[in-house]
């Protein structure tokens, strides 16, 4: 059991920051985990619609202009999803890590290999084969679960803070900052530029 010493201010200061973002980084994995459904669109906005902090505020700027009672608007969401994310065609950002960090761009590699290894340190598996352990969503979600743990189990703060860091700095920031901008650069509608920024901004500031 790892336990926080008394000179450790920095570590404890640093705790109450990124656990704050808990609960953003769990909607953002919502949202790329989960096909823009009317079901998904009013879970997410009333997510939203709460105290949501002001890193999110773009993303509660941009789902407020959607209406989801429009059947041509819940299609070119659909459609925005899949062409970025799920294909037939080419993918402008393919939401794996390791498309991103292996030679060949190729999916299920190192990278999926080594974030499966760190869920299962921490106890945790990805239950669903449809859903790679690399996957911006599995990340996101892996990573609100640390902050979590960080903000209930005050014994083992430290060592879920230097998972934290070590997962931060050896995956997600090595690769989502390009993946959010392609993102960006290849989605049409404002729903997901929007969801590319707050994302990428959501990141830098923990790891900062």
């Amino acid at each position: 059991m790892w336990s926080i010493r008394a000179g450790s201010a920095s570590i404890l200061s640093m705790s109450m920051i990124i656990s704050d973002a808990s609960k953003p980084l769990s909607l953002l994995s919502s949202i790329y985990l989960c096909k823009p459904t009317k079901e998904a669109l009013n879970n997410w906005r009333a997510l939203l619609s709460e105290d949501a902090p002001i890193s999110l505020q773009e993303l509660k700027d941009a789902i407020k202009k959607i209406d989801a009672s429009s059947q041509k608007e819940l299609e070119d969401l659909l459609w925005e999803y899949t062409r970025l994310f799920i294909g037939p065609y080419k993918l402008p950002s393919p939401p794996w890590e390791s498309v991103y960090t292996s030679p060949k761009g190729l999916m299920m590699q190192e990278a999926a290999s080594e974030v499966q290894n760190i869920y299962r340190a921490a106890g945790l598996t990805v239950n669903s084969r449809d859903i790679m352990p690399d996957h911006i969503g599995t990340e996101l979600n892996f990573l609100s679960i640390l902050l979590q743990r960080i903000n209930t189990d005050g014994g083992g703060t430290t060592n879920y803070i230097k998972v934290v860091e070590k997962f931060l700095n050896e995956h997600l920031m090595k690769w989502v900052p390009q993946f959010t901008r392609d993102m960006e650069e290849a989605a049409d509608l404002l729903f997901y530029k929007a969801l590319a920024r707050v994302t990428r901004n959501v990141l830098v500031s923990i790891a900062a």
